[in-house]
């Protein structure tokens, strides 16, 4: 009975300690992954509206301004699909070359000491962005709401949010927050003017785009990948639009590893200025350290012969030395697995699985994976709703996945990949499966 009990109460324990762990566990990967979802179905949302508000129904989006995107091509309602196709492909080819020139450009001024470079050029292009082409969409949402406004206030004002931007977006002293949504706004911004690139030309540049995430970030040698090593390499940020999830905390030296390395410093210059440390003294210190209680005297290191030579007897000290840091090694081992072993601590296949699934302390995401994110549900909102919530469900799962490969293998991935091939995937086969049969059943109120 006493040990039916135990095994019991054993039993109580363990469903107490498991749900718990594993609810902490999910709680932390959760409040991550929230943490970086929120901010782009934000940008995604916004970037639906903006394009159902201003293009749909219109039927002049392929006369929209020439740009990198259309530089080789301009897409045409009267060409034929091979046309579509071949220049399509062009203007991706182009479009990734040059993105891919830039970024060499800019580890190039980045491993050279030129930030300043880069920081003006990119203080200076998100004011520009900011104040003339946030100014165009305001001033057509203005417009299609017939909502009266003078030039002055309009001007005053968007200058002031603009400078008001561009200094929280690279500055350390302005609120978090505000970085926050004004790099939401820039990436909406821009994707609201990506949209109006012809579709054609949208698929095959997302296409080219998660071939290029994967060899920039992944291959040896790979831009992203280098500017992403020489960043950590000098322990500084990037200079780029980057958004953080949140503050990531500073990590303070740890006082007893400090001293530790402060006698250490000072015992090498003991030895190196001819003092000979005493082994017996050395063993009592690393053993109180250690916390393994009164040391065991050593024949070798306590006890000195009166005929021994002094060659002989520094010979002894430093066998006696060599045979005290063997005892120690393996105390700490027994220490740890007996440790490990008891009943207030968890068991070491739950702490294994805590490490394996333990994001970083602040997620990364670049402000091009919002952008392209957003353009994708963007040309599906000139379609309908339903493909926007199915392209929406499709790259949230692919972000999904991609942050789980980002616990499990600790290391910069690409983004794109995975949302856009599946968000890409899914937007045909709703667009020319889902909805010619779920529309007319609808319609004629037959379910199945």
């Amino acid at each position: 009975k006493q040990s039916d009990q135990e095994e019991r109460a054993a039993m109580d324990v363990d469903a107490e300690n498991g749900p718990q762990l594993e609810e902490s566990v999910l709680a932390s990967l959760g409040a991550e992954v929230t943490s970086i979802v929120a901010p782009v179905s934000a940008c995604m949302a916004l970037t639906v509206c903006l394009v159902r508000t201003l293009y749909l129904g219109r039927t002049d989006l392929s006369t929209a301004p020439t740009s990198i995107a259309t530089a080789i091509y301009h897409e045409s309602a009267s060409d034929d699909t091979g046309t579509k196709v071949t220049g399509a492909l062009l203007n991706a080819l182009v479009f990734v070359a040059a993105i891919t020139i830039m970024t060499f450009i800019m580890f190039l001024l980045f491993k050279y000491n030129c930030t300043k470079c880069l920081y003006g050029y990119m203080a200076f292009s998100s004011f520009t962005l900011l104040f003339f082409m946030g100014g165009y969409f305001v001033q057509a949402i203005l417009e299609k709401l017939q909502v009266p406004f003078d030039a002055l206030s309009f001007i005053f004002l968007l200058f002031n949010s603009a400078v008001v931007g561009t200094i929280s977006m690279w500055t350390a002293w302005t609120p978090f927050v505000l970085k926050q949504a004004y790099l939401v706004l820039v990436a909406v911004v821009i994707a609201v003017l990506f949209t109006r690139i012809p579709a054609w030309t949208t698929w095959f540049l997302l296409g080219a785009l998660v071939i290029y995430d994967l060899c920039a970030v992944l291959l040896p040698g790979g831009p992203l990948k280098a500017l992403v090593e020489l960043a950590v390499e000098r322990n500084e940020a990037i200079p780029a639009l980057v958004y953080e999830s949140r503050l990531a905390p500073q990590q303070e030296p740890d006082p007893r590893q400090s001293q530790s390395l402060i006698e250490g410093g000072e015992r090498e210059q003991r030895r190196g200025q001819g003092a000979q440390v005493p082994p017996r003294e050395e063993m009592m210190r690393r053993e109180e350290e250690a916390g393994q209680g009164t040391p065991v005297p050593s024949s070798a290191s306590d006890t000195v012969s009166p005929g021994v030579s002094p060659e002989e007897e520094e010979r002894a000290g430093a066998e006696g030395t060599e045979r005290g840091e063997t005892s120690q090694s393996e105390p700490l081992l027994d220490k740890q697995s007996s440790s490990s072993a008891q009943p207030s601590q968890a068991p070491p296949g739950q702490i294994v699985e805590e490490a394996e699934f333990e994001l970083p302390d602040s997620i990364k995401l670049g402000l091009g994976d919002f952008i392209f994110y957003s353009v994708l549900v963007g040309q599906a909102s000139l379609y309908d709703m339903t493909t926007v919530y199915v392209c929406y469900l499709a790259i949230m799962a692919g972000l999904g996945a991609t942050l789980i490969l980002l616990a499990i293998y600790q290391k910069a991935l690409p983004a794109l990949p995975i949302s856009i091939t599946l968000g890409v995937v899914f937007y045909f086969m709703t667009r020319f499966f889902l909805d010619p049969t779920v529309v007319p059943l609808s319609v004629t109120l037959l379910f199945l």
